[in-house]
């Protein structure tokens, strides 16, 4: 720790909460040691366990699921509903899709979750397209990209003005407020609401792509603030779910 403290402005010790006592004792010993002040640059991101519904775990008897396990299923769970959902698609293409969805996933599972509750692992859960997950959000990212992928904008200044529908304007709120969530979840290390944000984004988003027309919207004015709003809209999402270390997709 005293090689650690002299090499960082803050030190963050990411441990499971039944070694609270024992961060608390090395704390103490670091205000003996160094300063009260030095000790205080260190600190302890205390999270619950993972429960794993079905398997059967023990730390007396050895028995326990590795990170690389949980990928591994993860993964080939996600390759199942890759199949399903793009069957077009060819076989490295479904494969390297499937590992970006399975491991975002099992992140996303991991963070979403205040680091004081215990996260309850279920696969239905955290592969869920539908909401609330990694897969929902690269989702909404894919969608923003292909509607993109389609068409440029024509005319030389945009005129956000043509954003009028009450969708439109909550995309923009949402977007707005990302530089508070992040100053906000660096200061309090609370990555859940990263994710939250990110999820809540993804849903406004899929509420728009369900209602207002963009490629085919009345004029090439309102056609490209729109276009500038799905732009918008994509870079905030990849830039939150960078922060939390989840690659996001082109196409799915």
């Amino acid at each position: 720790s005293l090689w650690k403290l002299n090499r960082a402005d803050v030190v963050i010790n990411v441990i499971g909460k039944e070694q609270a006592l024992a961060q608390t004792q090395i704390s103490i010993a670091l205000s003996v040691l160094t300063s009260p002040k030095t000790a205080l640059k260190m600190m302890h991101y205390a999270y619950e366990l993972v429960q794993l519904p079905g398997y059967r775990m023990s730390k007396r008897r050895g028995r326990y699921v590795t990170l690389d396990e949980l990928l591994d299923e993860a993964e080939k769970r996600a390759l199942s509903e890759v199949e399903k959902r793009s069957p077009h698609l060819s076989g490295s293409d479904k494969r390297d899709i499937s590992k970006a969805v399975g491991g975002g996933a099992v992140k996303y599972a991991l963070v979403s979750i205040v680091p004081t509750k215990q996260v309850i692992f279920s696969w239905d859960r955290i592969l869920n397209f539908e909401t609330n997950s990694a897969p929902f959000i690269q989702y909404a990212y894919a969608r923003a990209s292909n509607i993109l992928k389609k068409t440029e904008a024509t005319t030389q200044t945009i005129d956000y003005s043509q954003l009028q529908q009450p969708a439109e304007h909550e995309l923009v709120r949402k977007i707005a407020l990302f530089p508070e969530v992040f100053i906000d979840a660096s200061e309090k290390i609370t990555l859940n609401s990263l994710a939250e944000f990110a999820n809540d984004l993804s849903a406004s988003f899929n509420s728009f792509y369900a209602s207002i027309p963009v490629l085919k919207a009345e004029s090439p004015e309102q056609r490209d603030a729109r276009l500038a709003l799905v732009d918008a809209v994509k870079t905030t999402i990849q830039n939150a779910m960078n922060l939390l270390g989840i690659d996001v997709l082109e196409r799915m």
